[in-house]
């Protein structure tokens, strides 16, 4: 076997190895998110975080939050896969107001009726957990329904 052919071979070889990339999660609708929330509990950087009169409200894949008159809006992308636990993946995806043009990928589950959440508010990774540790931008929030 010449030194090509051996070469050829391990490359066949190693090509077969390969898995397939993974397709991307297809998005879902979760009607459970529908409707107004506001803050039972927040924390950002492991701290607590105060939001007097943030309101967060919800119908299908649109979203608008804030403290009035400050609003943000924009669209929420849904997966049904789980992260960890009960966990499922969400994008936010800001199209007007403070968050225009950014991307924040989180975390959601339900506990309870209380629809809880973890952001990372610096863009950069979704959050693996539901803690909000110092020395990030993860922003760890628990709504009640309005």
């Amino acid at each position: 076997m010449t030194f090509r052919t051996a070469l050829l071979f391990c490359a066949f070889l190693l090509a077969g190895c390969v898995a397939p990339p993974l397709k991307p999660a297809a998005p879902v609708t979760d009607d459970r998110v529908n409707g107004t929330w506001e803050i039972r509990a927040a924390e950002l950087a492991g701290k607590d975080f105060k939001a007097p009169g943030f309101i967060l409200e919800i119908a299908d894949n649109r979203y608008r939050g804030g403290t009035p008159p400050t609003l943000d809006s924009g669209s929420i992308v849904l997966y049904g896969d789980e992260v960890a636990g009960e966990a499922r993946r969400m994008d936010v995806l800001g199209e007007s107001g403070p968050n225009k043009g950014r991307r924040m990928m989180a975390i959601y589950r339900f506990v309870g009726r209380d629809l809880e959440a973890c952001y990372d508010l610096s863009g950069k990774d979704r959050p693996q957990s539901f803690e909000s540790k110092p020395g990030t931008m993860l922003f760890r929030v628990t709504y009640k329904r309005k």
